[in-house]
């Protein structure tokens, strides 16, 4: 077998979606993986829809997307296959593994040098560890059900997209603890489900303390305008993130008169009503390409809304050739492709994974040059950053990281900028250089940087590095074994390679909006998970790169496209469409195989989440009436204790300003450590969300350092590529760098 990952052996005893996930990003970078099943079959072996609604086992598309090109194995012979392997992936509840005898001793014994990556619901440690629940009621604890209509519960993202999320992390994971010494016994990789999907949210419960100390409502937040809206023939996706993007709208739109009115409408006031009535049908005249192509022109991001049927006659998708054919024998099927590209051949020979120096932290002497913005590019490098790699991240005076500006407000001071709590958690663990990289000796410094980085990572439009001669091929120039992670939100190549986007465009896309909602309601974004899950896949895709370099010596191109790593994430609507010619639909709370749903307490506002097996006996509507009926009349705190008693997974739908609540998820996070405490020079002292993954033995912290200010290491790192204090000085005069934002 060849790949970036030729010679890593794995061995999966894992089921359904996140353990098999976190495999098979192993396999797409060529990895042998061996897969163990038991008596049972993997359940997605029985998985649809399917014609007339009867499973055919045959007809797996599902099973096999997250499966194809893994080998098959009995239990009988898992513990040859152990012995030999360098990474165990199993993703059962805590216990499950050692009822098998296959505990860390033994497998220890068997294999001291074997890293175990273990998914579970909560992680293998803190008072939730044994606790039952189903993807609905993580989605609940962790802050990713979210209203969407005053009058109706709040809801899931669907598609069972939480699943993959874990996945990714745990790939993550185990690539990660494959860098560290060996520690002469198993080391065990522990990702928790929960902590996944909180690490995938836009930091709520920084942004709840933020309103709190401005006095102002906890979870204020303003809707994306316009977002999901009806067009003539669908629905489109136009997602203002500036407030120049707000002026295009109301300029295309012909409605100027709202142009001064952004913040009221997006906080729902009365103006918003009186917007929507004049715009809706002026967008209802228009197709969604229509509407895409005019909106792009104008540089404002929009996108299609795409399902299962849609996302396959994607002009972007199709002319990268992303979806694939699947299936057997008399059957096929159409499903996403890899979520990463390369542009060397991986035709290394086989050898063992990297082992670091004993005490070093994975990615300690990694040189990694950050030209990231916003949250995909910044969220990876941060992760590096905490395990040991030297991060410079580039910015400038005249154009900050725009990130800089989510979750801060002008009235707060000249320095509002510093005051994102999302930016602060974000850019942890990095050094901050300021460079004006359109003048001459700003782009010469960055080129400096460049030619002593191990790794530049990006996530902007193509054209805008490429403006600046920071490409890839410029790269190779300065330094030829350099590794360069771009991620382009539309990939780097395509008819939509230069259109405009962020998080909600890359979710409509893909088909995670459509997914999301009421059966009877509009498409609903996710609001979260696209930016992260992104960086998280770039990760598995430079470490194995890395791997690829140590035994090659040689660097390359990684393309992570965030419009394909989201329909990755998304495959079921894709595969489900292209087996049976039907259209997903939208399922509010709803799964097939249970009874579940979010449902009203004695509290006004308050929801929980619950979920059971359906074995076919009760009416889903009736399920739903006798248990609201209920709920209703209990406490939530009552309704989980009642039911978690009875082994029913039941949680309370949790917002923001809960996140820190021992009495919520709080106890549970503070047990495994999950928020670390840094000192801000100008917001103080803030608790930050880490990683949803622990190693044992391995680093105990989740950070380094605290998130720096603007140009605060200019001095620092100048003078390291030997710059005079007199050279510096001149810099900052020039306004080549500096420490303040201008015009901000």
């Amino acid at each position: 077998m060849t790949g970036r990952l030729a010679g890593l052996h794995i061995v999966e005893i894992a089921e359904e979606i996140s353990g098999p996930y976190a495999a098979k990003l192993l396999v797409d970078l060529g990895a042998e993986v061996t897969k163990i099943e038991g008596p049972s079959p993997d359940p997605l072996r029985r998985w649809g829809p399917f014609p007339g609604g009867v499973p055919d086992p045959q007809r797996c598309g599902l099973f096999e997307y997250l499966n194809a090109g893994k080998r098959s194995a009995t239990m009988a012979d898992a513990r040859e296959l152990i012995a030999q392997a360098d990474v165990l992936v199993e993703n059962f509840a805590p216990g499950t593994l050692e009822g098998s005898g296959l505990d860390v001793d033994s497998l220890s014994k068997l294999n001291p040098n074997l890293v175990l990556l273990r998914i579970s619901h909560f992680g293998q440690s803190g008072p939730w560890r044994n606790r039952a629940a189903t993807s609905l009621t993580l989605q609940a604890a962790s802050g990713w059900i979210s209203a969407r209509d005053p009058d109706r519960p709040p809801v899931q993202v669907g598609a069972r997209i939480a699943e993959y999320v874990a996945g990714a992390y745990g790939a993550l994971g185990a690539l990660t603890a494959l860098r560290l010494p060996p520690a002469g016994h198993v080391r065990e990789v522990d990702v928790s489900q929960l902590e996944s999907l909180l690490s995938t949210l836009p930091y709520p419960m920084l942004m709840a303390q933020k309103m709190r100390s401005l006095g102002l409502p906890a979870n204020a937040r303003g809707a994306p305008m316009l977002g999901v809206v009806r067009a003539a023939d669908g629905w489109v996706g136009i997602n203002c993130l500036t407030g120049q993007h707000w002026l295009d709208v109301c300029a295309m739109l012909g409605l100027p008169e709202f142009a001064e009115q952004q913040i009221a409408i997006m906080l729902g006031g009365p103006e918003r009503a009186e917007f929507y009535a004049r715009a809706e049908p002026l967008l209802a005249e228009q197709t969604v390409a229509e509407i895409v192509e005019l909106s792009q022109a104008l540089r404002i991001p929009a996108a299609p809304v795409n399902d299962g049927a849609t996302v396959l006659d994607c002009p972007q998708y199709a002319e990268r050739g992303f979806f694939v054919e699947g299936g057997g024998q008399g059957w096929s099927f159409r499903r996403p492709g890899q979520a990463f590209r390369f542009t060397q051949s991986a035709a290394a020979q086989p050898d063992p994974p990297t082992r670091q120096r004993v005490g070093e932290l994975p990615f300690a002497g990694l040189k990694v040059l950050d030209l990231t913005t916003f949250w995909a590019g910044a969220y990876l490098t941060c992760y590096l950053g905490a395990f040991g790699a030297d991060i410079v991240k580039v910015e400038s005076i005249q154009r900050p990281d725009g990130f800089r500006y989510s979750g801060a407000f002008p009235f707060e001071g000249d320095d509002w900028y510093e005051r994102s709590g999302l930016w602060q958690a974000t850019n942890l663990n990095k050094r901050d250089l300021t460079l004006d990289l359109t003048s001459r000796r700003g782009l010469e410094i960055a080129r400096r940087l460049a030619a002593q980085a191990d790794v530049v990572v990006e996530n902007f439009s193509p054209r805008v590095v490429e403006q600046f001669g920071l490409d890839y091929e410029s790269l190779v120039a300065l330094k030829p074994d350099v590794i360069a992670v771009r991620m382009p939100g539309f990939g780097l190549h395509g008819p939509w390679r230069n259109y405009v986007g962020w998080a909600l465009n890359f979710e409509q896309t893909a088909g995670m909006s459509a997914v999301t909602g009421y059966p009877d309601g509009p498409p609903c974004n996710p609001q979260g998970p696209a930016d992260p899950v992104v960086g998280v896949h770039a990760g598995v895709a430079l470490l194995a790169a890395l791997e690829h370099r140590r035994r090659t010596g040689e660097g390359q191109l990684i393309e992570v496209a965030q419009i394909e790593v989201a329909a990755c994430v998304t495959a079921e609507p894709v595969i489900a469409y292209s087996m049976n010619g039907v259209v997903q639909p939208r399922e509010g709370n709803r799964r097939r195989g249970y009874l579940q749903g979010v449902y009203p307490t004695d509290e006004d506002g308050v929801w929980v989440a619950l979920s059971v097996p359906d074995d076919g006996l009760v009416d889903h509507d009736v399920f739903d009436e006798l248990v609201a009926a209920w709920t209703r009349t209990q406490q939530p705190a009552v309704i989980v204790e009642t039911l978690r008693a009875q082994h029913i997974p039941a949680e309370q739908v949790i917002t923001g300003e809960q996140m820190y609540d021992p009495d919520l998820i709080g106890a549970q996070l503070d047990a495994r450590g999950y928020y670390e405490e840094f000192e801000h020079p100008i917001t103080g002292s803030r608790r930050y969300p880490g990683w949803p993954v622990r190693f044992t033995p391995g680093p105990a912290r989740q950070h380094r350092t605290a998130s720096p200010t603007l140009g605060q290491h200019n001095d620092e790192i100048l003078c390291s590529l030997g710059l005079s204090g007199d050279e510096v000085a001149v810099l900052r005069d020039e306004r080549v760098i500096g420490e303040r934002a201008l015009n901000a």
